[in-house]
């Protein structure tokens, strides 16, 4: 099983199967030829690992060369600009400063693919793998996400009537949606994410155009396999969560806003310094404050409406993607993390009532709750003053607090829940 030290691997795993299917309307010489990529990938990943080689070297070129084959397979201009452009890049790694940015700028309407070395997260996992993966746009859902886009100016307004009134927009991402189809190599490792940040998880870290690709389908599949299992443990009652189609959009429209909500700061940008004073709880608070100004962007009036969100259903499938991330482990994930100083925080104020049996959720305090631990962290860490906010995650955070996570922990239990791909594309003869 491939892992890194940033992704500890367990004793034991608990493998759900997840089928990726091939989309119908793809050319059949183009997946057969996606198929020989993916070999490729595997064959280039193992060797990497042991060896530089001529052989190595014959691989990454004949990379380069399927990327030129599968272009004319393709009638939209930015998909074939994009596998054109790839191949520029794996014929030819030192274009990548120039090459990556005109990639991430592409709004691919066929195929959008990613291939050569790629991070985990770029400054988390400092090391690299050869990777490659392959999807197809998913228009319905990148609607959803177009529509947070065209009312965050709506969305900043509300959140600063409502948390702060000096909050300000520093410049984000794009966002490209799609069903993943085919992957291999590093990205294909353990645990399945279902979000890459390109063109920083190339390697290039301050780059001028930036966007986030995400995987649908795995991301329903997360939500589906390991939070909607928990509600039934919870004795909620089935029609207290719409079916999987709807809770797709509740979850694209918050995960959208999670990364609109990386984008906001007060006065300064005070995150470099306090990564300078705790890197790790840096991380945390900022994964933190990212997904509470997501959640409460989804209750702008004009979103809520214009994407048909319920405060009570989005209450819940939110508090079950806490428990998915908190019992990943609080000390080993910078999001689990974030789940551990949201869960602490409602616990203590009343809208969740854990004893030894039960868990309780209440979710008509949620919101309310929620807001007031938005407003408490943007004046504790968006302030300026680096002490307190250093006091802040010396007191929330989960790695400042071992004794208080273990006691937690023992209750609610760790999960090594993981997905397994089966990919159809390998049924294609090569």
């Amino acid at each position: 099983m491939f892992t890194t030290s940033f992704w500890p691997s367990a004793t034991a795993y608990q493998v759900s199967m997840m089928d990726l299917d091939v989309p119908e309307n793809i050319n059949p010489k183009a997946v057969q030829t996606i198929h020989y990529c993916l070999r490729l990938t595997e064959a280039i990943n193992q060797l990497e690992a042991a060896c530089e080689s001529r052989l190595l070297d014959t691989l990454r070129e004949e990379m380069a060369i399927q990327c030129f084959r599968l272009a004319p397979l393709f009638d939209d201009p930015d998909t074939r600009r994009g596998l054109f452009l790839r191949a520029e890049i794996l014929a030819d790694d030192s274009c990548g400063k120039t090459v990556l940015p005109q990639i991430a700028g592409l709004d691919e309407q066929q195929l959008v693919l990613g291939i050569g070395k790629t991070s985990t997260w770029v400054g988390k996992s400092k090391q690299s793998y050869y990777s490659s993966w392959f999807g197809e746009p998913a228009p319905m859902l990148q609607e959803i996400s177009d529509v947070m886009d065209s009312l965050f100016p709506e969305s900043l307004l509300f959140l600063q009537k409502e948390i702060a009134a000096d909050l300000l927009a520093l410049p984000g991402c794009a966002y490209k949606i799609i069903n993943l189809f085919g992957i291999a190599g590093e990205a294909n490792s353990y645990p399945k994410h279902f979000a890459y940040f390109f063109p920083e998880d190339e390697g290039l870290k301050y780059s001028p155009v930036r966007r986030t690709v995400v995987f649908a389908n795995t991301y329903l599949q997360l939500f589906e396999m390991f939070s909607r299992t928990e509600a039934s443990r919870l004795g909620w009652a089935e029609d207290e969560l719409p079916e999987s189609r709807v809770c797709q959009r509740y979850l694209i429209a918050w995960f959208r806003g999670h990364d609109l909500g990386h984008s906001l700061v007060r006065n300064e940008n005070v995150f470099p310094k306090l990564s300078k004073i705790d890197r790790w709880g840096s991380m945390m608070v900022q994964e933190a404050l990212a997904d509470q100004f997501g959640l409460l962007m989804c209750l702008t009036p004009q979103v809520a409406d214009g994407l048909q969100l319920d405060r009570n259903v989005l209450a819940r499938i939110y508090f079950l993607e806490i428990l998915r991330y908190l019992r990943r482990g609080p000390s080993r994930y910078p999001d689990a993390g974030a789940a551990w100083i949201q869960f602490n925080y409602l616990r203590e104020h009343g809208c969740i009532e854990l004893s030894a049996e039960t868990i309780v959720f209440h979710p008509e305090l949620f919101f309310t709750q929620m807001a007031s631990l938005t407003r408490l962290m943007c004046e504790e860490l968006l302030g300026g003053d680096a002490e307190r906010a250093k006091a802040f995650m010396q007191q929330h955070c989960p790695h400042t607090n071992p004794e208080d996570v273990g006691i937690l922990m023992a209750r609610l239990g760790t999960t090594n829940d993981v997905i397994e791909y089966n990919q159809l594309i390998k049924r294609f003869p090569l």
